[in-house]
């Protein structure tokens, strides 16, 4: 499969650092009414919070890899106009929405097991009578020892994905080459009947 060409009529064709910055800053801004009452709801009881810090986990790696596949990005990306395709400029399909997030669905199931060995050591009552930053300092000293181990990880996944994203023609992060896909500016897709760039 041919890649798009790097410009099309003096314009660049993919979609650089500060675009995509751009998109991610919004998804996070679309996540937090969905984080504000999570935090609300988990202040019922705390079995009731460990449930949803379950729902969180899979509502993040389900928003990413839904609107992936549906509609070609986030609706972060969709805003700045910018879409997930082949290289060619097609509609990318199910298996590499799930292959272009399968790094980052691994990341998160492990920190999800390290967040739930520490709620089941936490003090249930303080827990649930911190607010919302101070969650995070209660638990993390309950944390598992291979922790560590994962936070470098997850750092070294972080900051490659950048470096790889930097340097390269296409813009490209590592998550694109694993999935075989390509970010651009919207009106370079190739159009397809009934969706959303036609």
């Amino acid at each position: 499969m041919e890649f798009l060409p790097i410009k099309i009529n003096d314009k660049k064709v993919y979609a650089g650092f500060w675009l995509r910055f751009g998109a991610a800053l919004f998804d996070i801004l679309v996540f937090i009414p969905a984080v504000a009452a999570i935090f609300y709801l988990s202040q019922i009881n705390f079995f009731f919070s460990v449930i949803l810090v379950i729902i969180h986990t899979c509502l993040f790696a389900s928003y990413n890899i839904c609107f992936n596949a549906k509609f070609g990005g986030t609706i972060g990306k969709l805003a700045v106009n910018i879409l997930i395709t082949k290289p060619d400029g097609t509609k990318i399909n199910w298996k590499e929405a799930w292959l272009r997030s399968s790094v980052d669905i691994v990341f998160a199931a492990l920190f999800l097991i390290v967040e739930l060995v520490a709620l089941s050591k936490v003090d249930q009552q303080a827990y649930l009578a911190s607010g919302f930053f101070e969650r995070s300092k209660v638990i993390k000293p309950l944390f598992p020892s291979w922790y560590k181990h994962y936070d470098i990880a997850n750092q070294i996944w972080i900051w490659g994905e950048l470096v790889v994203l930097l340097f390269n023609s296409r813009k490209r992060a590592i998550h694109d080459y694993i999935a075989g896909t390509i970010v651009i500016h919207e009106r370079f897709a190739e159009p397809v009947a009934g969706d959303r760039r036609a």
